[in-house]
């Protein structure tokens, strides 16, 4: 008997993996097994049929697998993401925007009445739009060397950085410093001579100056955080050559940092064609001096910055934790 209910139960066994087997699998034909063929093909047509790390399949890989190593540690970085909007946007909700208008025009020359500067709302919630698209942008800032930091090792594990993950705080010290710098630079002078500059050329035309709130602070932003931003740039990409990434990658892939530039500046800024190329086009310049930075300093792409790494080396390795 208890054979019997053994070879019943093998029975029973193989029978429901069938059942399940034909739930799965797309019957010939149909939507799913066309969907199945067709994304097939495509991604055959793209990597001529062979799959490496440089094609599109090779991209999607190493970004899952970077993203799965991230989900541990979501709740944290979704935690500070949140408490750094939050905050920011307390503060600039409870007076925090009209202390900087303040004290952004009292650093105007003399011979600039702040008087004739006016500022303006056209809508009700235009100051709460850009507090929080500010307030976002800030968050964002705060919570990359956290996912940088917690992203390290899968990073490492693909073979596109190199050393230990705590070399993160050195990068943030020398990337704050760089905007610090650009934004005391931005603020002082910077931010002060453009916005003169404007106020005199429409008073000689006996013009009404008024700006548009949202448009007087981005154009503070661009003019001091995006000085340091710019200044930033050339910094980050030494940063980078130094973990692992290579010159020539960074060289090669020019046009799509550009198109992410592009569509960064699509979502975060203003609806507007010219001030999107006003990010886009100081950034790739800054990318581009980046790129003559990097080719003095390892001698044309012959010799990257990572420790014990070069052209002639392998390019796989990866240093233990």
């Amino acid at each position: 008997p208890e054979s019997a209910q053994l070879v019943l139960d093998r029975y029973d066994e193989t029978q429901e993996a069938g059942d399940d087997d034909a739930e799965t699998e797309p019957e010939p034909g149909s939507v799913g097994d066309r969907a199945t063929r067709a994304s097939g093909s495509f991604l055959d047509e793209l990597t001529e049929g062979e799959r490496d790390e440089d094609d599109i399949g090779g991209y999607y890989t190493d970004i899952r697998f970077v993203l799965d190593s991230l989900t541990s540690k979501t709740f944290r970085i979704v935690g500070l993401f949140m408490i750094v909007l939050a905050g920011t946007f307390y503060w600039l909700y409870s007076g925090g925007i009209g202390d900087v208008r303040s004290d952004f025009l009292a650093r105007l020359p003399t011979e600039i009445d702040p008087g004739e500067l006016q500022v303006i709302a056209l809508h009700p919630v235009e100051a709460l739009v850009f507090e929080v698209k500010f307030s976002t942008l800030i968050a964002a800032a705060a919570t990359l060397p956290v996912i940088a930091y917690y992203a390290w090792p899968a990073l490492r594990d693909r073979n596109l950085v190199r050393g230990h993950r705590n070399v993160i705080f050195g990068w943030v010290a020398f990337l704050l410093l760089g905007l610090f710098g650009g934004f005391v630079l931005g603020y002082s002078f910077v931010a002060p001579s453009v916005i003169t500059y404007l106020v005199e050329e429409a008073v000689r035309a006996n013009m009404v100056i008024s700006y548009r709130i949202s448009d007087f602070f981005w154009l503070i932003f661009y003019t001091t955080v995006g000085i340091g931003l710019l200044a930033d740039v050339p910094v980050l990409m030494v940063l980078l050559n130094t973990a692992g990434v290579k010159f020539r990658w960074m060289a090669g892939r020019w046009r799509e940092v550009t198109v992410g530039i592009m569509t960064f500046a699509a979502l975060f800024t203003p609806a507007d064609i010219i001030t999107m190329f006003m990010l886009t086009v100081p950034l790739m310049a800054a990318y581009g001096v980046g790129l003559g930075v990097l080719y003095v300093l390892t001698l044309g792409g012959r010799r990257d910055l990572a420790p014990g790494e070069s052209d002639a080396e392998s390019e796989g390795r990866a240093s233990p934790d």
